[in-house]
């Protein structure tokens, strides 16, 4: 197996193979536990302007404006901590955030496309295991247009995972723990316990998968 890491939301483009998509803090954790309270499809978009569409429509909008911060258009943050209190059983949902979906919907050359976490790690390895994979590209999405140490590591997690060699997730929990965007998180967002949830591994074994609906790319679970 090929797996290659490849960094920022710009490292989807011309990504091949099975693209894994992380942003640890916080939309790939926020979207395992979206389908865990039981929403039926998520649809990604790229702007505010394109969540307003939706404003007046039956569906849910949740996500972020500029440095992750609540806005207005949204019902819900994109925030771990906040989702987990809702039930969204059978509901779909419009879901914006800074780094992830952007990179979903710039990721035009991928055969198939999840996103991963560390809550879903374990989830995501036996996925791309099972589909017997040659060629898989890691985008460790990062924060604010730059790199983000939690992104990196979940990557080198995964990649080691692939390729069964063993990782120190205490050490990198740590790390973490004390990395500018748990600190932008918990700090300035005021959303603690959104770190503390995004670093709770395996904890909601999910993988959410892109596919296309009538031209429209769409997030669906599947449960490992």
């Amino acid at each position: 197996m090929d797996v290659e890491i490849r960094y920022l939301v710009e490292g989807s483009r011309g990504a091949k193979g099975l693209v894994i998509i992380i942003d640890v803090l916080r939309a790939c954790t926020t979207i395992p536990i979206l389908f865990n309270q039981g929403a039926k499809k998520i649809i990604p978009v790229s702007t505010l302007e394109e969540a307003a569409k939706y404003e007046n429509s039956d569906y849910v909008l949740v996500g972020e404006g500029e440095r992750g911060h609540k806005h207005d258009v949204f019902h819900h943050i994109n925030s771990p901590s906040e989702v987990s209190n809702e039930d969204f059983t059978g509901k779909e949902i419009i879901f914006r955030s800074n780094n992830a979906t952007q990179a979903i919907l710039y990721a035009k050359s991928a055969k198939d496309i999840i996103l991963a976490s560390f809550v879903n790690l374990n989830a995501i390895v036996q996925y791309v295991k099972k589909n017997n994979t040659s060629n898989v590209t890691i985008v460790a999405s990062g924060m604010l247009g730059g790199r983000g140490l939690e992104d990196d590591l979940c990557a080198e997690a995964i990649k080691n995972s692939l390729e069964n060699k063993p990782f120190d997730f205490e050490d990198m929990k740590k790390r973490i723990e004390k990395c500018d965007c748990a600190i932008l998180v918990r700090e300035t967002l005021g959303k603690p316990k959104d770190v503390e949830m995004s670093l709770d591994l395996d904890s909601y074994p999910i993988v959410p998968r892109v596919v296309e609906e009538m031209g429209t790319k769409t997030i669906v679970p599947i449960k490992i």
